[in-house]
């Protein structure tokens, strides 16, 4: 009213005058820059963020910093994009990790440096509503799992091991218990429905789980790329042998134990129904020696023709090993038998898979419950890879950023995986050169995930959270 009775009087209005909108940016100066392209480090790197984006990555003279910019000083640091676990299970509703163990974990995940990781096929309409009430937690995608109808609806059959025939229940009702939801796939289910529900439901992409053959595969890939989805499936998915599943067009397969299966023919593999079998089968053609069979090179070979990804998951069978060694049994079960068999023969035939040029996405098959020390991680996988299968510290970390991000695929993974213009402001800020050893991922300082800083105490205490 005042200024209306001003202009009445005829005297000039008075001008509201806004102060500058603050400067948004935030520049990040000094550190070594890793930003996961394939190009070498560059010293003394700026790195510019603006909202949740990159808007600049490179040198001085490539990145001018803004006038207002909020300054973080990481001079001797080294700076490099948040990491992605291509393998975890999150959701297990009969161990408590869909309520506050579950939000325990992706913290601790994230305080890793771990910044994005892919839930291969529990429930993702029930565990991606939980994940989103979540204040920390990584980027969380999540798969759908699709399996044959014996996987459903088996009876109770019995599997014959060194301490007796044991009889289990059809697999998908375990899974089920779990608080899990695997799809029913038939010659008669139409795929293009079934990958409409997957993506109603909030997945990504498939992941083709057991008693599936290669017309099923080929089917359910097709449907899945008419969709903008990926597949990825177990090595193999009995019957579909890890051969049959590359050239059908999956875009990846898990698990470097599962090789075992073009060790057998089409017709046993068809009478491989329950775990138990898979576990017997493996521990009798399991070995160092059999990795080299012409059947499982030519799988690798087809894999590395036509860019199939790998997963080999090697830390969760390495602490599969560590449960055993540390028991005394006179008679081992047809777990440990397939346990040992799975480590010696896993390891050499990701050692082949390397060798032949083979793609490899970092996943640890890590589990959200249970005891710390008993789960797999990120970090022990790129150990392993490193360590074990001689990869190089950059081609270990590229497989857990660049190349896992092409493994997750689509819009999806063209926003994380490299520091460069336009892709999500995910960073991990380290104390030490993990270029020079991979153990210095360890040396965590802090964790940008869209632009939002985190400490590793803060997410551990919790304290961030009050």
């Amino acid at each position: 009213m005042l200024g209306v009775a001003i202009a009445a009087c005829g005297r000039p209005v008075a001008q509201v005058v806004h102060p500058p909108a603050p400067n948004l940016t935030t520049a990040i100066v000094g550190a070594s820059l890793w930003d996961g392209t394939g190009r070498a480090s560059v010293a003394n790197a700026v790195t510019l963020v603006q909202g949740d984006r990159i808007l600049c990555a490179g040198g001085t003279g490539e990145c001018p910093i803004p006038r207002g910019a909020r300054v973080i000083d990481a001079n001797g640091r080294y700076l490099i994009p948040g990491l992605i676990d291509s393998h975890v299970h999150l959701l297990f509703l009969s161990n408590g990790s869909a309520g506050e163990e579950l939000a325990l974990d992706l913290r601790d995940l994230l305080a890793q440096g771990v910044t994005t990781v892919r839930d291969m096929g529990g429930n993702p309409a029930e565990l991606l509503p939980r994940v989103h009430t979540m204040t920390a937690a990584p980027r969380v995608y999540a798969m759908q799992l699709v399996a044959g109808r014996r996987f459903f609806f088996n009876g109770l059959r019995g599997v014959a091991t060194a301490r007796g025939t044991i009889y289990r229940q059809p697999p998908a009702l375990t899974m089920q218990r779990m608080g899990w939801a695997p799809m029913l796939y038939t010659p008669g289910t139409d795929p293009d429905s079934l990958v409409t529900e997957a993506r109603n439901a909030g997945a990504t992409g498939l992941k083709l789980y057991a008693q599936l053959d290669s017309t099923s595969v080929h089917r359910l890939v097709a449907a899945a790329r008419r969709a903008g989805m990926s597949v990825w499936g177990h090595a193999w998915v009995q019957p579909a042998s890890v051969l049959e599943q590359s050239v059908g067009g999956q875009d990846g397969v898990v698990h470097a134990a599962g090789l075992a299966g073009e060790l057998y023919n089409a017709e046993d593999r068809e009478r491989l129904v329950n775990d138990g079998d898979l576990q017997a089968a493996t521990a009798l053609v399991g070995t160092v020696g059999s990795a080299h069979d012409p059947r499982v090179l030519a799988a690798l070979d087809s894999m590395a023709h036509r860019g199939t990804f790998f997963e080999p998951t090697l830390d969760a069978t390495r602490h599969s090993v560590d449960h055993y060694n540390a028991q005394s049994r006179r008679r081992p079960s047809v777990q440990e038998e397939y346990v040992r068999a799975a480590s010696s023969f896993g390891m050499e035939v990701t050692r082949e898979a390397v060798a032949r040029g083979v793609r490899i996405s970092a996943g640890s098959d890590h589990v959200a419950y249970g005891l710390g020390r008993d789960r797999a991680t990120l970090f022990g996988e790129l150990q392993l890879l490193v360590d074990s299968i001689a990869l190089s510290p950059t081609a270990a970390l590229l497989a857990a950023t660049r190349d896992a991000a092409a493994a997750i695929g689509g819009e999806n993974g063209a926003r994380i995986g490299t520091i460069e213009t336009g892709r999500y402001a995910d960073l991990v800020l380290l104390s030490k050169n993990p270029l020079e050893n991979i153990a210095n991922l360890e040396a965590v300082e802090w964790v940008m995930l869209g632009g939002r800083v985190w400490r590793p105490g803060q997410l551990r205490s919790g304290i961030a959270l009050r």
